[in-house]
């Protein structure tokens, strides 16, 4: 007879030492202590409870913010990715070694090709859950690296980035113009036709939203190459800065998108405060994110149609409406309640714009983001793009946990009757400006009702479905979403 590993002259049943080895994967060690390895079976046992209480104590020790951190750090990414490829190598060769050191009897014919594939099986299902690790983390890394771009400086101008304990410490504010761009078959270059600034107290985690019209006229340049390039004044209406900077070959040269750039700088010299980063995705592609994400719920207040104005201003028969009600809209028609314009205002586009936005954010769910993550992170590479620097993504991850954790989102709209369009009167809408990054008031607690106290119905607070008014003041985002 053969000898065996387990220095046995009879070999054990296949069947028995494949159970022993699928055991091995749950209970390191268990293949080579049954085979007598006593030294190794401890070695194998030892190594493995110290990898599970080192991943136990990083988990229990670090907080969410700072895992949402290290999520953000292409390094780190690298080696999380690095890590968990090697532990599903491993944890194969552990497999298989405890197979073989169990010293089976050697099978042959459909008796060992059964155990060749019982081994691979046991192989895949033990390489499955840190391979899925690596994959979502070198997905990650990839829209990282590809989506933001390297900063050799080292984060923000005001302090750098990440290595403090309080990066934005004596700073006012942090402002990120988000943009979305509007470019399809039937327009011609690229518009920005959605710009709001959100501006955020690093303090408390206040936000103010400050949005303004793409018709807005008689555009303001700031002093420099953009006041340079059009000495005369800028001959279109602000949603044109993007793809006229573009048509200029080296306006802005050095930037990563010149057209984002300039819309920066002008919205900057527009509100009279100083703009961080932008922003910006693209609505043709925004359908595609949308579905990855099983659609999107949103109150919808009026009917809007769906298509019936030409981009050169035509009224022609709308191809469909979305109802009005609370519903779940896939791509296409989340895409059509942002930009519908046919039978509403600039003003209803925004209002609508926020709440989608708001809606998605709120709607994520963990479970639903991880399911999709490749088909997430695909979209956003394709229809987003930012001049935030890697450096400082750890730094806004911390600040949007003071936005979780502040007041709610303030928002203000520089439409009519606010401001005209037309002939905007710009001096007003930096006061405005200033008046609405003030401190949030504080909210007194409504006194607890008593037993004589009149108790309030539904009626008493009826809630309006109609698109509320532009006024001067910042108003809640949520109520004017029929949320909350």
């Amino acid at each position: 007879m053969h000898a065996h590993p387990s220095g046995s002259s009879a070999g054990r049943p296949v069947g028995r030492s494949l159970a022993l080895a699928a055991g091995s994967a749950l209970l390191p060690g268990l293949a080579h202590w049954v085979a007598g390895r006593r030294r190794a079976a401890v070695t194998i046992f030892a190594l493995a409870v110290l990898l599970f209480v080192s991943l136990v104590a990083l988990a229990l020790s670090t907080s969410r913010v700072e895992l949402l951190r290290l999520a953000v750090r292409p390094s780190w990414l690298a080696a999380v990715i690095g890590g968990s490829l090697a532990v599903a190598l491993a944890w194969v060769v552990l497999v298989t070694a405890s197979y073989r050191v169990l010293g089976p009897v050697r099978p042959a014919g459909l008796v060992q090709a059964g155990a060749v594939l019982v081994l691979a099986v046991l192989s895949l299902l033990v390489a499955a859950p840190p391979v899925a690790v690596a994959r979502y983390a070198y997905l990650q890394r990839d829209l990282i690296t590809d989506l933001f771009a390297d900063d050799p400086s080292g984060g923000l101008a005001a302090g750098g980035g990440s290595g403090s304990a309080d990066p934005f410490a004596g700073r006012d504010r942090v402002t990120v113009l988000l943009l979305a761009s509007d470019a399809g078959p039937d327009r011609t270059g690229t518009r920005t036709d959605s710009i709001v600034a959100a501006s955020i107290d690093p303090r408390t985690g206040d936000v103010v939203l400050l949005s303004l019209p793409r018709n807005l006229q008689e555009i303001p340049l700031p002093p420099g190459p953009l006041r340079e390039a059009w000495p005369d004044g800028f001959p279109d209406l602000l949603n044109g800065v993007y793809e006229q900077a573009t048509e200029r070959p080296g306006l802005l040269a050095g930037h990563r998108d010149r057209g984002a750039e300039a819309v920066k700088q002008v919205v900057s010299y527009i509100l009279g405060i100083p703009i961080d980063y932008y922003a910006m995705v693209d609505l043709a592609g925004f359908e595609r994110f949308v579905n990855a994400l099983g659609g999107v719920t949103v109150t919808v207040t009026e009917r809007l149609p769906i298509g019936g104005l030409t981009a050169s201003g035509a009224r022609v028969r709308p191809v469909g409406y979305i109802e009005p009600g609370t519903q779940r809209l896939d791509g296409s028609k989340a895409l059509w309640y942002a930009r519908s314009r046919r039978d509403s205002t600039d003003y209803d586009r925004m209002i609508r714009q926020r709440c989608l936005i708001g809606a998605m954010v709120r709607q994520a769910e963990p479970l639903t983001v991880l399911k999709h993550f490749q088909e997430l992170a695909s979209a956003t590479k394709k229809l987003a793009s930012s001049d935030i620097p890697r450096s400082v993504l750890p730094d806004l991850v911390t600040l949007g946990e003071r936005m979780h954790q502040g007041n709610k989102i303030r928002s203000v709209a520089f439409v009519p009757p606010v401001i005209a369009t037309g002939n905007p009167d710009y001096a007003k809408i930096r006061r405005l400006v200033q008046r609405a990054m003030a401190p949030a008031p504080a909210v007194t607690p409504a006194p607890k009702p008593t037993a004589s106290s009149p108790h309030p119905t539904a009626s008493a607070t009826p809630r309006s479905t109609a698109t509320p008014r532009a006024t001067a003041d910042a108003v809640d985002v949520d109520s004017t979403c029929g949320i909350g």
